[in-house]
């Protein structure tokens, strides 16, 4: 702070609040100590205070202080709870005053600060920390600096330019004002655009233009750059200018349960009727676009698994949370949040989702396996499919009328029949608003009206579709829309023969059953077997393994014939042929097509193969079957005692990390009273100078005198006398100490001694 203060120019044109962690048992002497380091007025808090530029004001001991428009309004700190002062100081700020605040962050231990600076500059102001390298303490600075809200981390010296630059600039180019992009010229922005989607992968033509040009005022005054078109040299040139500019456009708004009584709705009227909606190990499917840095994901996890568990209902859960910031998305991966969410979310919940870490919370393990967290960009990409609840809330005001609408068809298609969508309170669904039903007005919460195709029409490129996979296939049965089409044409056709057509994948796991004429498909009790291999006669499992295998190995066709298989004591002779789908669509080579006829004889026999097993090969083939079933069993016990091994090591290692952090916690402790003691002995070496100073002066002031000066103590020992004494009294500077009755004197007072004690 001294630094600084003294380091920043004369009338820097605002007001400056400081706010420190103080010890509640002591007086500051804060305001003395920063006063002498600026010639600027400082004062000392008091409540309904009024702000004035140029000034400084300073928080008291046992108080937290908040901002009501120009005023400053005092708070008693209450003793038992955990205090913030610094949070809630800039969450106040950044309400009432926005984009005219500057939050700096300098030294001190914990973590309070960071929160608040983030609402600073959701809020369009201005977020600054002292670099951690110049700070005594740097727990706060650093902190700060995950939670990719800021815009410069300097020393105090540099700050303190900063900041009078800062203000400077905005007296110039008054953010406030702007209402529409006309003080950027349209030339200049297509320009400053064009950099963030060559190099950043990322089109904010779409965008509002008001937010986009408030945003990019704030890097022109937070760069100093004294024109546009420097600035836009300056972004040419940087590419930390164009990530922090990207950063700055991509708004990010978020906490837990915001809204609370959207929430209440949601918990009470919304989820319990979409589950009761759905039938026991069905799929729940909840989309969260947008979703930063997780909390809204979280949120909504947190009450869906209560749900669930009221319900007592057996269904899965699948919950996409995605963003198009892949730093607010490693924030939501990790899923650690600071200590002010317990102002958010209720001690119940905190502590059976939460947990405890080093001054900040982390979801567990099961909240954190509901979520499948991943990048994707609304304007691109292609949306998930048959999604039950999607909250895309507070995305679209950023947004101009026809992006608008194209990612709301996009969501309408997402969204499964009788589907809800939860958009933000001053979110419209405009042209598709016949679309929907609406449920809940105030907080804009609606269900789908019916199942119509919408088409979405891109407005730069077409949507990136994701890439089809196996897993994909088997699990949406819409990719399979003529299943029954197709069994009742393999019905009529191949009923007269005995003919066993399925489709398998390439782990040979059965995928469909196209027709079992032949009965060569077996289905046992208990859980099901999707092995192909196991699901056939045991004279056909040798060819029908050894078939798949050649033709995964060499990408081809494969036939065989004259097997043989006795069955009900009739001896039949198999053709076998493993078959490719055509090859027209990548997935095709996922799949294969396996045929078993009995007395059939095919028309392409190009890789024909006659297929003999003799008695002896016959045994051995067995017994290596068997070995190579028992060497699958040593290995499965293998693996299951090393992962009871880990377990255990995993159970040491947590408590491990649980007495780290109980020592972490401890050390923090530690830390906040050595600060406190760091402030304390600053103001009694203030003390301690100024009565050394004022000592040196007394004696300065004695020394110039010719008047004789002795100072005694109560005992009338000699203190200290001025040189013009030892002319009346015949005293030396080595007698100090020794009593004044002691020596003689030419004063014209006998009584001198007894007139002295009677005082």
């Amino acid at each position: 702070l001294e630094i600084f203060f003294t380091n920043l120019p004369h009338h820097p044109g605002a007001a400056f609040v400081v706010v420190q962690h103080l010890s509640p048992d002591f007086p500051t002497l804060m305001p003395e100590l920063i006063q002498r380091r600026t010639s600027l007025e400082v004062k000392l808090i008091e409540d309904r205070m009024q702000l004035h530029p140029n000034c400084i004001y300073v928080l008291p001991p046992r108080h937290n202080v908040r901002v009501e428009q120009d005023c400053l309004r005092l708070q008693e700190h209450i003793a038992d709870q955990i205090n913030y002062p610094i949070n809630n100081f800039f969450h106040s700020l950044a309400e009432e005053w926005g984009e005219k605040v500057i939050g700096i962050l300098l030294s001190g231990t914990g973590s309070d600060g960071a929160e608040g600076l983030q609402a600073i500059s959701k809020k369009r102001g201005i977020a600054l920390i002292q670099s951690p390298e110049t700070a005594e303490f740097t727990s706060m600075p650093s902190s700060a600096i995950p939670g990719d809200s800021l815009d410069e981390i300097l020393s105090p010296q540099d700050l303190a330019q900063t900041v009078y630059s800062l203000v400077h600039y905005s007296r110039n180019y008054r953010i406030s004002q702007v209402q529409r992009g006309d003080l950027i010229p349209v030339e200049q922005l297509e320009r400053i655009l064009a950099l963030l989607s060559k190099y950043q992968q990322i089109d904010f033509s779409q965008y509002k233009i008001s937010t986009i040009t408030r945003r990019i005022l704030n890097r022109c005054s937070v760069t100093q750059s004294p024109s546009l078109s420097q600035y836009i040299a300056l972004l040419t040139e940087s590419e930390i200018e164009r990530q922090l500019l990207r950063q700055d456009l991509l708004v990010s708004v978020t906490q837990f349960f915001r809204d609370s009584q959207a929430w209440n709705f949601i918990e009470n009227q919304v989820l319990p009727q979409l589950i009761e909606s759905l039938a026991p190990q069905q799929q729940l499917r909840v989309w969260v676009p947008a979703c930063a840095t997780g909390e809204e994901a979280y949120s909504l996890a947190i009450l869906i698994d209560e749900a669930v568990h009221a319900a007592n209902k057996e269904i899965t859960i699948k919950i996409f949370a995605t963003d198009i910031d892949s730093k607010a998305l490693d924030v939501a991966s990790l899923g650690i949040y600071s200590e002010s969410i317990r102002n958010d979310i209720t001690p119940e919940r905190l502590e059976k989702y939460f947990i405890y870490k080093s001054g900040s919370y982390q979801v567990k393990r099961n909240l954190r396996e509901m979520l499948i967290i991943a990048p994707h960009d609304l304007t691109k990409n292609a949306g998930f499919s048959k999604m039950n609840f999607i909250s895309c809330r507070n995305v679209l005001i950023y947004m101009q009328p026809q992006l608008q609408q194209q990612v709301l068809r996009l969501l309408h298609v997402s969204l499964a029949s009788q589907g809800i969508l939860f958009l933000g309170n001053a979110e419209a669904l405009g042209e598709l608003e016949t679309e929907f039903i609406e449920i809940e007005q105030r907080w804009k919460i609606f269900r789908k009206r019916r199942e119509i195709q919408l088409t979405v029409m891109p407005l730069s490129q077409p949507p990136l579709l994701p890439p089809i996979t196996p897993a994909t296939l088997s699990s949406n049965r819409h990719i399979f829309q003529f299943e029954r089409i197709l069994d009742s044409v393999f019905d009529l056709c191949f009923t007269e023969q005995r003919l066993t057509c399925v489709l398998v994948n390439q782990e040979c796991k059965l995928v469909h059953v196209f027709h079992n004429g032949a009965n060569l498909l077996s289905f046992s009790t208990g859980q099901p077997k999707l092995e192909i291999t196991e699901l056939v006669p045991t004279a056909v499992q040798l060819p029908l393994r050894t078939a798949l295998h050649r033709a995964k190995r060499d990408q081809q066709n494969v036939l065989y014939t004259g097997i043989n298989l006795t069955r009900n004591d009739v001896n039949e002779v198999l053709n076998l042929k493993v078959a490719f789908p055509h090859n027209k669509y990548p997935i095709s080579n996922e799949f294969m097509l396996v045929l078993i006829e009995v007395k059939t004889v095919f028309k392409d026999e190009s890789n024909k193969i006659e297929f003999e097993v003799d008695i002896e090969p016959s045994k051995q083939i067995a017994e290596l079957e068997y070995e190579l079933q028992q060497t699958r069993e040593n290995l499965q016990t293998t693996i299951e005692e090393l992962e009871t091994i880990n377990e255990e090591q995993q159970a040491t290692n947590e408590e491990l990390l649980a007495s780290n952090e109980e020592l972490q916690s401890t050390n923090e402790e530690l830390q906040s009273v050595n600060e406190e003691l760091y402030t304390v002995n600053a103001e009694y070496q203030l003390k301690i100078q100024q009565l050394t100073e004022l000592t040196t002066d007394i004696d300065n002031l004695l020394r110039s005198t010719n008047i004789g000066v002795i100072f005694l103590d109560n005992y009338l020992n000699i203190r200290k006398f001025t040189p013009m004494t030892s002319n009346i009294i015949n005293i030396f500077p080595s007698d100090i100490n020794r009593p004044l009755t002691h020596f003689t004197h030419n004063l014209n007072c006998p009584n001198l001694v007894q007139i002295l004690s009677d005082f």
